[in-house]
């Protein structure tokens, strides 16, 4: 890599300065040639990029066949989608090929083994029963967040709005032994309305399908709770 001596340039553009008509916009330029070389240096020496994959954080294909216990949803609202079934298409999306069994409703799988509630000993008797390796349950929590309300400085204006929040937490477990080997959770706030005043008056009012952010919101928690079974890319700078 070869630079320019500074000290040089420096003599170079005080003779240029003193001599010539127009000093100040010679040396301006001089300057900015010296910035656009050194600049043109820099990059030339940087390398090459390349995109490297990153493998999925967990491989699902370790755990046997999965079975899936129905997510237990915690909600006063009808949900229009099953968060199990889009967890388990954002699962298998990423990770394609990986044997899953639906076991149904906690209730009635914890009936079937003739347990109350998800214990260890309870995850292992489900593993003998369905003949599965593993077991990933779930619940979900949908909340209405109170409302937004604010007001402007000069006290005539204010807007306002509505909110749902949704939490989702998911473990995997080894039905031999009982033990957690991976969990996760997600969670947001998608607003469903909105409404601003100016000066007394309504000035403008939003309303979203509500059944369509529900979707939305649905959809995102499945895509974020999965994004350890999902590979990534890099950008990575390599030396010739």
């Amino acid at each position: 890599m070869s630079f320019f001596k500074i000290h040089n340039l420096k003599s170079y553009c005080k003779f240029n300065s003193q001599t010539q008509t127009g000093g100040k916009m010679t040396l301006n330029r001089i300057l900015l040639l010296f910035v656009l070389l050194l600049t043109a240096e820099m990059v030339a020496c940087g390398g090459k990029k390349i995109t490297v994959e990153i493998p999925p954080q967990i491989d699902l294909t370790t755990f046997g066949t999965i079975g899936v216990v129905a997510f237990d949803v915690q909600s006063d609202e009808q949900l229009p989608g099953d968060i199990t079934l889009k967890f388990i298409q954002h699962l298998q999306a990423a990770q394609p090929g990986v044997p899953i069994l639906e076991l149904g409703n906690q209730a009635n799988v914890l009936g079937e083994v003739g347990f109350g509630s998800l214990d260890t000993e309870a995850v292992k008797a489900i593993g003998l029963k369905y003949g599965v390796d593993s077991l990933l349950t779930g619940t979900l929590e949908v909340t209405q967040a109170p409302p937004d309300v604010k007001l402007g400085q000069d006290l005539t204006s204010m807007s306002a709005a509505s909110y749902v929040r949704g939490n989702l937490n998911v473990r995997l477990r080894q039905t031999r032994t009982g033990a957690t080997v991976w969990s996760n959770g997600a969670h947001g706030k998608w607003k469903l309305a909105g409404l601003n005043l100016a000066s007394g008056s309504l000035s403008s009012i939003g309303m979203s399908n509500v059944e369509d952010k529900y979707k939305k919101m649905l959809q995102e928690l499945a895509r974020v709770g999965t994004v350890d079974f999902r590979k990534s890319y890099e950008t990575r700078r390599i030396s010739e």
